[in-house]
């Protein structure tokens, strides 16, 4: 249920971007930002940035990709990344990846690359608290850009692991993409050069065709050197000097052309069927110029792009709450299709069998938005919302983590964006916002869906294929649409305070302080508590949760739907006298959001608010837990869409294996069902509406976390004021243990679904521990680490038989101690038995003898690397207080300062624990494998 409502919350997005500008004043650059280009033409974008502290971010971006592959090389760009991480001139045959893994870097999460159609960008983040790290982070950054040894045997290996890679992404999205790109790309080489590239070009590469694409495209005038971080700038940019300086570019060089997409004329059509896909969605792409980033004039229409991207999405977002409209969702704007090819997109999500209708209901709010535009409140509003988006980035400029950074320069290197701080863009919205008029964002909204090329893409499940509109239909409503004569939209509006009568406020009867974690705990008159963490880690973030005992635990077996459907009808709903819609307008110009959630043995607010709206956001938890709304039409409309992707759910190869690790990890618990179309029609939403009532009829035992820039003044009248009126009668005072047992002895279940020549493995040990202190879970976080360090090291690397292999430990204490260890990989149907007896070695030998002293530090340096960063986040004080303050939270009981021992608890850490650790939790007599095979098995 979650999951699905997850994803409906994803379906409504809208797409910004400036248009096209020319003969204007130039935007200035940030000044904190140093750029160069050395005699080469290696260019250079250098920051220093505090947050992280004592972190760099590095990047190698070479405009060097798939798009620039001879026939025969298709794929080799990729390749190229690949082997830039199997021997170079400084590091031989993985030694690069182990040392990283020795400073506290991980592939993977942290060390990584990704080749484009029209770029390579190789990512790297290290420490820089020691000089020696720094310089030895250049030769890594020397040898990707001109080290790379292309060694035969190498090479020979690496096939294997780029094909598993393209088969992870085998599926109905790639089915899909291999007759779409065809479409959209017609007559450019966009077409046929895919990164992951031609598979039989791949399973026979040798070292000739990479080395020539290397030689010919990696080279300086097509490289670009960005680092960011807590390091100073002219030791970077000497470092960059003294490295790339001396590169030399290729005596008859290559020219670097842009790809051109051929515009067509008129408008095409393709429609594009697949038994796995699960929804059906209708795109019309209008040709554009293509847009950039350079003047005040593409500021001035990256503002009213923004704006009518406001508006348009929250009429949408209106439109879905009828239970009559043919969409899920849809969405609209400007967008690049690939370099230099710009388009205005429009795409809506039909609900089951729906195509057609969805698709015209679409269009013609399109057409009423060209031909009415949009209403002067609408435009204030967004006005509104922009403006405070600005003065939000502008506060943060200074607690910014570097990698946010990065993005904006590489997009200066590769596209020639010119990287504005956020300070002179909340200058320049200040200027020009109380400028734009309506008639310019409505002229503006008339001309961006205006080009010469159109295509309508249609994707959909095969088996709703004869309920898709046929082509000369979709032409029929594009003609109708295009001319259609509509009536203005209308909106009503909710005025008045958020809450019309403020409750008499409770006291502050006793305040505790932590020093050693700077943490204020209050007493409330009512029982609750309230943990406050003041920080300077951002400037303009506070984070409000609070939790009670309860949860989903509380309900039957048969009210379980009920009550996981709770939290979202009060979304759809509203709060007091507004309305989802109306609370969006009452709340424009304003950043304060809150919530309810719940899960299996807790029920809670939270609230996340810029200091300025921190009382708003009170007075959202107020409304939240008193005054929920019971919105009928809405929560109809929000049933029909829910109703509409279950009806194709199973035709997912994944979602027969996740049912089925469900229903065996549960011993099929009627809590642990699959949501069927069946079972969601059985919801009562009363029903859920009078649980929700309830969880939040008690607070007696509940405990709040305040984390963020805020201070004990500012914030104790409003915790007495919203917080201290909360009821608080003690009927809530614990969860049930209902969790469902998983299974006794050694499972085996194989699945049969899918098209495609993979197979997908996920191993689960599970049982109950003997502890779960917070050493515990440091030793079973080692053995996930070090595990799947083995198993990447033998089945990818040794075998070249996986791209992937992921382990993951979690121990729990609540509802009941519990342990699960799970690991998944993919490969080729005839490898799915010879990896997993590959891997039992590895799993025996960690269990018998423990890590190896390597093993460890490297775990150790990883983890404690992480940590550094970690806790000095908001993130990261909210999560711990709220494990440690909870109730009965997995914590509770221990002192605060525990909070600060994770250091201490690595340094502690030894072979022999993990070892032990390994023993307990990956014991072979309570092991399920689950085996996912296509239907018909090679």
């Amino acid at each position: 249920m979650r999951r699905v409502i997850a994803a409906l919350a994803l379906l409504l997005l809208a797409a910004t971007g400036p248009l096209v500008a020319q003969g204007a004043a130039p935007l200035p650059s940030d000044t904190a930002l140093h750029t160069g280009q050395l005699a080469n033409g290696l260019r250079y974008w250098v920051r220093h940035n505090g947050l992280p502290e004592k972190r760099l971010e590095l990047r190698l971006v070479v405009r060097a990709g798939s798009i620039l592959e001879d026939q025969d090389q298709r794929g080799l760009a990729h390749f190229v990344e690949h082997m830039s991480f199997n021997g170079t001139t400084h590091f031989a045959k993985n030694d690069l990846i182990k040392y990283l893994e020795s400073i506290g870097v991980r592939f993977g999460a942290d060390l990584n690359a990704e080749t484009s159609f029209d770029e390579t960008t190789y990512i790297l983040p290290v420490p820089s608290d020691k000089p020696e790290l720094v310089s030895r982070a250049f030769d890594i950054l020397q040898d990707w850009a001109a080290g790379d040894r292309f060694d035969s045997a190498n090479v020979v290996s690496e096939r294997g692991v780029i094909l598993g890679e393209w088969r992870s992404g085998l599926g109905a999205g790639s089915r899909v993409r291999d007759q779409e790109f065809p479409f959209l790309f017609q007559g450019s080489r966009y077409a046929n050069r895919l990164p992951i590239g031609d598979t039989g070009i791949v399973a026979h590469a040798n070292p000739a065709p990479i080395k020539r694409f290397y030689h010919d495209w990696y080279r300086p005038d097509l490289m670009g050197i960005i680092a960011v971080g807590d390091y100073p700038v002219d030791s970077l940019i000497a470092l960059i000097k003294s490295r790339f300086g001396a590169l030399k570019n290729p005596a008859s060089e290559r020219p670097r052309t842009e790809t051109a997409v051929p515009d067509i004329p008129g408008t095409r059509v393709a429609i594009i069927t697949d038994s796995e896909l699960t929804s059906t969605s209708i795109q019309l792409l209008v040709r554009r110029p293509a847009e950039h980033y350079r003047t005040e004039a593409d500021e001035r229409r990256t503002l009213i792009t923004g704006l009518y991207s406001i508006i348009g999405h929250q009429r949408f977002q209106e439109l879905e709450r009828h239970p009559d409209v043919p969409f899920l969702g849809a969405s609209f704007g400007p967008t690049a299709l690939v370099r230099n090819v710009g388009v205005f997109s429009f795409s809506v999500s039909a609900k089951d069998g729906m195509g057609a209708a969805a698709f015209e209901a679409g269009l013609r709010e399109l057409r009423r938005l060209d031909e009415h535009g949009v209403l002067p409140a609408e435009l204030e509003r967004a006005k509104a919302d922009l403006l405070r988006s600005r003065q939000q980035a502008a506060a943060e400029q200074n607690h910014t983590e570097s990698e946010f950074f990065v993005d904006d320069y590489i997009g200066a290197f590769v596209d020639g964006d010119v990287p504005v701080s956020a300070p002179t863009e909340l200058a320049l919205a200040q200027r020009m916002l109380p400028t734009i008029t309506i008639a310019e964002v409505n002229s503006a909204i008339q001309e961006v869906s205006r080009g010469t090329g159109r295509s309508i893409v249609v994707t959909a499940p095969a088996k709703v294929g004869e309920h898709l509109p046929p082509r000369d239909t979709l032409l029929a409503i594009l003609a109708r649409t295009d001319t259609a004569t509509l009536a203005p939209w209308t909106e009503t509006t909710v005025d008045g305070p958020l809450v019309a009568s403020p409750p008499a406020p409770g006291r502050i009867v006793a305040e505790t302080t932590y020093t050693d974690v700077g943490v204020t705990q209050w007493q409330l008159s009512n029982g609750i508590r309230v943990l406050i963490k003041p920080t300077d880690f951002k400037a303009d973030q506070i984070y409000i949760a609070g939790d009670g005992p309860g949860g989903f635990s509380l309900a039957s077996d048969t009210d379980l739907l009920n009550a996981e459907l709770a939290t979202t009808l009060v979304r759809v709903g509203g709060v007091g006298a507004f309305d989802a819609q109306a609370l969006t307008k009452r709340l424009a110009g304003t950043v304060a959001q809150a919530g309810a959630s719940v899960d299996e043995t807790s029920q809670g607010l939270f609230a996340e608010a810029s200091p300025k709206d921190l009382a708003t956001a009170f007075q959202l938890l107020w409304l939240n837990a008193m005054e929920p709304r019971y919105d009928s039409t809405a929560i109809a409309a929000f049933r029909l869409a829910v109703r509409s992707n279950l009806v194709n759910r199973g035709l997912a190869p994944a979602t027969a294996l996740q049912d089925t690790v469900s229903a065996t990890m549960s011993q099929h618990s009627p809590r642990a069902l699959p949501l069927t179309v069946e079972r969601f029609d059985a919801i009562d939403s009363r029903r859920a509406m009078a649980i929700y009532r309830d969880w939040f009829s008690d607070f007696s035992h509940d405990v709040f976390v305040v984390v963020g820039a805020v201070s004990l003044d500012s914030l104790r009248p409003l915790v007495t004021q919203w917080l201290g009126a909360l009821p608080s009668t003690g009927t809530h005072t614990a969860w049930r243990n209902v969790e469902p047992l998983p299974p006794d002895g050694a499972i085996t279940k194989i699945v049969h679904k899918g098209k495609e020549p993979v197979v997908q493995q996920v191993v689960a040990y599970s049982g109950v521990p003997s502890t779960t202190g917070p050493e515990e879970q440091v030793a079973a976080a080692a053995v996930a680490e070090i595990l799947q360090q083995r198993l990447l090291d033998r089945l990818r690397q040794a075998m070249g038989a996986t791209y992937s292999v992921t382990v993951n430990a979690r121990i729990g204490s609540i509802p009941r101690a519990s342990y699960t260890t799970a690991i998944q990989f993919q490969s080729t149907p005839a490898q799915s038995d010879t990896l997993w007896q590959a891997a039992q070695p590895l799993i025996d030998s960690l269990r018998t003898v423990g890590p190896t002293a390597d093993e460890l530090q490297k775990f150790v340096a990883q983890t404690r690397r992480e940590l550094e960063v970690a806790v000095k986040t908001n993130e990261w004080w909210m999560s711990e207080l709220s494990n440690y303050a909870a109730p009965d939270g997995e914590e509770h009981g221990r002192p605060l300062g525990d909070i600060l021992f994770w250091d201490k608890r690595l340094d502690a850490l030894t072979p022999a624990m993990v070892r032990d650790a390994a023993r307990r939790y990956l014991d072979p007599a309570r092991v399920a494998r689950f085996i996912l095979l296509p239907e018909t098995t090679p």
